[in-house]
């Protein structure tokens, strides 16, 4: 008796064990399946599909002439309207800290805003600008994470920090990565900043995470708003890197501000002051389907395999809003299959989507590979979209060269 009682509590104890076992078992099959990587696509519905009414098309060229201290390329241009009407395409010189001034119509130097990085009017880094007028210039100032006021002898008037002071901060507020095709934008007197999270976002704060920071011109208010779309980001997708994090904004006719993400065929359409968004198609007829990294969020991505991803991948960039035609350019960047770690980012081809001020599709053009065409520098003047051109050619570099595109109906 005494061992078949010890039989029984042998057995009873060994299921009980069994029991915990499995429980155990599913815990963690639970919790390796909450944190494994979940591969997110967006397949482009319309593919192959879309009927084009009109070309883009070479229809001129703008040349700025340069000093020996300002070379092509430059990180960051901004075409405004001086107080007599004229056109001044402004270019950031990281060589000597300052900001060039070129008459664009006769393509010609004007003067520079020279900033120092010392003393009380100290800028430490140049990361972007926006000029309202020469006594209004606004200065993305990189290593305090903060925006200056300033004048044009470079006086600091006002300092206004992005940073909070949690020392997590970075988790829930952008970082900034300003260039032509991505500026500080003024919507409604209110400065917009677009921003990003530069790594794969947490499902856990995707919805707490703003990209865009907004300041009142007049009482430097600052608030920050949009957030990341689950449908692209969320699900624990694997984008480990600021190229397929990075937002492109631009205006509409209505003041809504327009958002192109790399990994979206769709556009996103918000008010300024809204985290509301309604969304339209985007795309291009060639572009495949746009798919998350195949690899562990929770696991130190290797770099190589985030470069050759991005390479292989067709993405979505730059979005501009044409109010003389009243159309829209949208970027593409066309992913190389056989791409390897020693493929060059600028191998990637070039293309422009044509659209509508409703977003319909008109066109688009292959412009060819970003080794000349330096789509990063595109902006919209009277005459078409100026895109730089890098001339081989050019060696002495004395020129910034604009190949200007314009749509053109096709005829059948």
């Amino acid at each position: 008796m005494l061992s078949a009682m010890l039989n029984r509590g042998s057995f009873k104890l060994k299921k009980e064990i069994d029991i915990a076992f499995s429980l155990f078992c599913l815990v963690v099959v639970l919790f390796f399946t909450s944190c494994s990587t979940s591969v997110v696509s967006s397949e482009n519905k319309q593919k192959g599909k879309l009927q084009a009414t009109h070309a883009l098309v070479v229809s001129g060229e703008k040349n700025i002439l340069l000093d020996e201290t300002v070379a092509p390329e430059s990180p960051y241009l901004q075409m405004y309207y001086d107080s007599s009407g004229s056109r001044i395409l402004t270019s950031l010189n990281t060589y000597n800290h300052s900001i060039y001034f070129f008459d664009y119509d006769k393509g010609r130097f004007m003067n520079k805003v020279s900033y120092s990085k010392e003393g009380p009017n100290a800028i430490l880094g140049i990361g972007g600008y926006y000029i309202k007028n020469r006594d209004s210039i606004y200065i993305y100032n990189r290593p305090l994470v903060e925006v200056a006021l300033t004048d044009h002898l470079g006086v600091v008037k006002e300092r206004i920090s992005l940073r909070k002071k949690e020392q997590d901060w970075f988790l829930f507020y952008p970082q900034y990565f300003f260039n032509t095709v991505c500026p500080m934008l003024e919507v409604n007197n209110h400065l917009i900043l677009t921003g990003m999270c530069p790594f794969s976002i947490e499902d856990t704060i995707i919805d707490k995470f703003h990209f865009t920071a907004s300041i009142h011109l007049d009482s430097k208010q600052l608030e920050f708003l949009h957030t990341y779309p689950n449908a692209l980001y969320g699900n624990n997708a694997n984008w480990e890197d600021p190229l397929f994090m990075q937002v492109y904004p631009t205006v509409s006719p209505q003041g809504e501000l327009i958002h192109s993400f790399p990994t979206s065929h769709d556009i996103y359409i918000s008010s300024w002051d809204s985290n509301v968004s309604k969304l339209v198609y985007g795309g291009g007829n060639e572009v495949r389907t746009i798919s998350s990294i195949d690899y562990s969020p929770t696991a130190k991505t290797p770099k190589e395999l985030v470069y050759t991803h991005y390479l292989k991948q067709d993405l979505y960039a730059a979005i501009l809003y044409d109010p003389w035609r009243e159309v829209y350019y949208r970027f593409v960047q066309q992913g190389i299959k056989d791409a390897t770690k020693y493929t060059k980012l600028e191998e990637k081809n070039i293309v422009v989507v044509l659209m509508d001020k409703e977003f319909f599709y008109l066109g688009e053009k292959l412009l060819g590979t970003g080794e000349k065409w330096n789509w990063k520098n595109s902006f919209v003047t009277e005459e078409g979209l100026n895109i730089e051109y890098i001339d081989s050619s050019d060696i002495e570099d004395s020129y910034m060269r604009f190949k200007i595109l314009t749509p053109k109906e096709l005829t059948h």
